[in-house]
């Protein structure tokens, strides 16, 4: 075979190695493979102000019957209790993606109501400014849209709590760790659909 041949053919055939060597070289050693639910993804692990994080579970949450989020948290150890979760110290995240078009008046609705079943009168009395801008952080839009993703992401060393919509910052910065541990009971509480509780300390995945 003419020598220009056969280097042509061993460049093709080096190729799709050598893109995915690439490609390996380009993903975190302990990465792992995403966790799926309803179809959309969560990487295993995340880092928040220089610390890496670890997908703790994730779940589909429910308005009334209506399947309406895809849940997931992130913590720096694993929990497989709610409890141990909700004492888990440092950064911590928060995020979901909308299953359907969900009108942003209800979805901060459901939100609010849901942190009055679930926290005590004392978180609430100690968190009032950070539930009232926490309820008006969709205040500038009529809905959000299928597959929105949103995050709340609390970092230890400003001791605040910040949220995205698609990447953008969205609503005011809200302080205190006890404060987000509130916020986790939306999801996390005692009278959440138990499903999603155990889902987002790896029981389960819907």
């Amino acid at each position: 075979m003419p020598s220009s041949r056969r280097d042509a053919l061993l460049l093709m055939l080096s190729a799709p190695a050598a893109a995915s060597a690439w490609a390996q070289s380009q993903t975190p050693a302990n990465a792992g493979t995403p966790l799926e639910v309803e179809g959309f993804k969560f990487d295993p692990t995340f880092a928040l102000g220089g610390k890496p994080l670890l997908l703790n579970g994730a779940a589909v949450s429910f308005i009334l019957s209506v399947r309406t989020t895809v849940v997931a948290l992130y913590l720096q150890r694993k929990h497989t209790t709610v409890e141990g979760a909700l004492a888990e110290p440092g950064p911590k995240r928060l995020c979901f993606y909308s299953l359907r078009d969900i009108s942003a008046k209800d979805l901060s609705n459901t939100f609010i109501d849901r942190l009055r079943k679930n926290a005590t009168s004392d978180e609430i009395a100690g968190n009032f400014i950070q539930i009232a801008q926490f309820g008006s952080a969709f205040s500038n839009r009529s809905k959000l849209m299928k597959g929105d993703f949103v995050t709340l992401d609390y970092t230890p060393a400003t001791n605040h709590t910040d949220m995205t919509l698609n990447g953008q910052h969205i609503g005011e910065t809200m302080t205190g760790e006890p404060f987000f541990r509130m916020l986790m009971k939306i999801w996390m509480g005692a009278r959440v659909r138990e499903s999603t509780r155990e889902g987002l300390v790896g029981q389960a995945a819907g």
